[in-house]
C-alpha cells in the first residue's frame, strides 16, 4: 500500500497516539503555493452570478456533478439523480442519490443480515453535498450500494427557512436547536423509506449524526429474515465537532461509566484547544502532498495542553461575534464584488490541489461554493447556540454517547486527518470510553479510531483513496481499489 493511501489505526492509550498528538503538524503552512484569483476574476464572478441565467443553483450544481462519469447519464454501472423531498411546511431536503446497478454476486453477512449498503452522507457547517464530489466515484463502486448525500435543512440547496430565535441557556434549549435539524432528517428518511442504513457525518454534520442516532435509532425487524437490526446500523464520524468535555458544558453533573469522576471533573473545568480558524487558513495543496507545516499541539490529556493562551486580536473578534450568535456569512452576502474575492480566498486555499490538476473543475467547484455561501442565512445561525466560544459543545458528546451507543450495540468509527485542526484526542477518548463499557458488558469492542495520512479537517477531500478504503473496511464491503 502506498504512503498516500495508508491509514493508521491508533490503539487506545497507545504511546504512539500520545506522541502523534504532541507533534502533529498544522494544516497551515507559510510556504504554501496558492492559485492566484485576481480582483478582475472576482468582479467577473460577481457580474455573471448576478446577471446570467446559466449561473442558477441548478446549473452550477449540474456543472459540478458533470465531473462524475455517471451524471447526468448512467455509465451502465451507476445512475444518479437529484431529488428534492417535501418534508412539510414548505420545507424540502435536497439529495444526490447514487445507485450502483451492477449485479450483486455475494454479500458479506453481519449478524445474520447482508452488510448494509444504504449510506447517508451528511456534510458539515456551511457546506453541502458537493464537497464530497471526489468521493462519489469510489464510494459508489460496490455493486448494489446506494448513496444518499443530503443537504441539511438550512444549508446547501435544501430549503432555507428563517431560523428560529432559539435561546441556548439550558439543555432543553440546545435539544430544540438540534431537533430543528434532526427532525427534518427523520422526516426525510421516512419519506424515502430508508429503514436500515449507515450514517456518515462530517464536523457539525458528525455532531448532528450523533444527536440523530441518540434520538431516533431503534430496533426494527427485517421482513425477510425476522432478525432484529438497528435503524442506524453503523455510525461514521469524520472529524466531528463537539466531542470533548469542557468548561461550557451543561452536563457537568452527569456521570459516565467510561471515565473516572476525577478525570471527568478535570475535563469539565478546562477549555481544550480547537483551532477553528484553520478552516480558513489551511492549504490543501500542502496537506495532500504531505508537506509539513509549523508544529501544532492538539488538545491532549495533559493538563498543560489545556491551559488557555493569551487571546490574539483575531480570536477576540471571533469570540465577540460568537457570543452574539453572529454569522460571518451575513457580512459576506452584502459586500458586492468584494464577497467574490473573499470566497475565492477560501476556495483557492481549500481546493488548491484541484486547481493545479484541472482548472475547469476548480472553476466549477468555485462557482458552486459561491452559490452555497450566498444563499439565504438559515441553518448557519445554529452553530453558536449549540457550541460555546471556541467551538466547544454545550452538551459534549462524551457525556451523551458512550453508554447509549453501547446499549444500542452500534459500531462506530471515529476518523481524523493527520493534520486535522479538530481535537482528535477527544475522538480517541470517545473510542476508549465506549470500548471500556462494551468490553465489560459484552467482551467486545464497538468503537474504532483511525487517522488518515496527508489529510486535514476535510479528510475525505484530502485523501479520497484512503478514505474509501477505511469506509469499505468498516462496513465489511470489498472492493479492489
Amino acid at each position: 500500500m502506498s504512503a498516500d493511501t495508508e491509514t493508521r489505526n491508533i490503539t487506545e492509550h497507545s504511546p504512539d497516539a500520545m506522541s502523534r498528538m504532541r507533534t502533529k503538524k498544522s494544516e497551515f503552512n507559510d510556504g504554501r503555493k496558492r492559485p492566484i484569483y485576481s480582483w478582475k476574476d472576482s468582479a467577473v464572478d460577481w457580474l455573471k452570478q448576478s446577471i446570467y441565467s446559466n449561473y442558477s443553483d441548478e446549473k452550477v450544481e449540474a456543472n459540478l456533478l458533470s465531473h462524475l462519469s455517471f451524471f447526468p447519464e448512467s455509465d451502465g454501472k451507476r445512475r444518479a439523480s437529484i431529488i428534492n423531498t417535501d418534508i412539510g411546511d414548505g420545507k424540502y431536503i435536497h439529495e444526490l442519490f447514487i445507485e450502483n446497478i451492477e449485479p450483486v454476486t455475494t454479500d458479506a453477512v453481519v449478524n445474520g443480515l447482508p452488510a448494509t449498503k444504504e449510506v447517508v452522507l451528511v456534510h458539515g457547517y456551511a457546506a453541502s453535498l458537493g464537497l464530497f464530489i471526489d468521493n462519489y466515484d469510489s464510494l459508489s463502486s460496490i455493486p448494489g450500494i446506494k448513496i444518499h448525500a443530503i443537504d441539511l435543512l438550512g444549508f446547501g440547496f435544501s430549503a432555507r427557512p428563517n431560523f428560529p430565535h432559539f435561546p441556548s441557556k439550558t439543555k432543553q434549549d440546545i435539544y430544540k436547536v438540534e431537533d430543528w435539524f434532526i427532525d427534518s432528517i427523520e422526516e426525510w428518511r421516512k419519506k424515502r423509506n430508508i429503514n436500515r442504513f449507515v450514517l456518515v457525518g462530517h464536523s457539525f454534520g458528525g455532531y448532528l449524526s450523533c444527536a440523530y442516532t441518540l434520538k431516533y435509532n431503534q430496533k426494527l425487524i427485517d421482513a425477510a429474515t425476522g432478525i432484529n437490526h438497528n435503524l442506524v446500523e453503523k455510525l461514521v464520524l469524520l472529524s466531528p465537532v463537539g466531542v470533548e468535555r469542557n468548561k461550557h458544558s451543561l452536563l457537568k453533573e452527569q456521570e459516565s461509566l467510561g471515565v473516572s469522576l476525577a478525570q471527568q471533573e478535570m475535563e469539565n473545568n478546562l477549555r481544550p484547544v480547537v483551532s477553528i480558524e484553520q478552516e480558513v487558513l489551511a492549504s490543501q495543496e500542502d496537506i495532500v502532498h504531505g508537506k509539513s507545516g509549523s508544529s501544532a499541539t492538539s488538545a491532549t490529556s495533559n493538563q498543560e495542553a489545556f491551559e488557555e493562551e493569551p487571546k490574539t486580536r483575531r480570536r477576540k473578534i471571533i469570540d465577540f461575534m460568537w457570543e452574539r450568535n453572529f454569522s460571518p456569512f451575513s457580512i459576506v452576502r452584502n459586500l458586492g464584488p468584494i464577497k467574490s474575492k473573499m470566497i475565492s480566498g477560501w476556495t483557492t486555499h481549500r481546493f488548491a490541489h484541484v486547481y493545479y490538476q484541472d482548472q475547469q473543475h476548480f472553476q466549477n467547484v468555485h462557482d458552486y461554493m459561491y452559490r452555497i455561501f450566498n444563499g439565504k442565512g438559515s441553518g448557519e445561525y445554529a452553530l453558536t447556540r449549540v457550541l460555546g466560544v471556541g467551538a466547544l459543545a454545550k452538551l459534549p458528546l462524551l457525556d451523551r454517547c458512550p453508554e447509549k451507543f453501547v446499549a444500542m450495540g452500534i459500531p462506530t468509527l471515529w476518523m481524523y486527518g493527520d493534520k486535522d485542526w479538530m481535537n482528535d484526542e477527544a475522538g480517541l477518548e470517545m473510542t476508549n470510553e465506549i470500548n471500556e463499557i462494551s468490553i465489560k458488558q459484552s467482551q467486545k469492542k464497538l468503537a474504532s479510531f483511525s487517522i488518515l495520512p496527508n489529510a486535514g479537517h476535510h479528510l475525505y477531500l484530502d485523501n479520497p483513496p484512503a478514505f474509501a478504503r477505511e469506509i469499505f473496511k468498516f462496513l465489511g464491503l470489498r472492493k479492489g481499489l
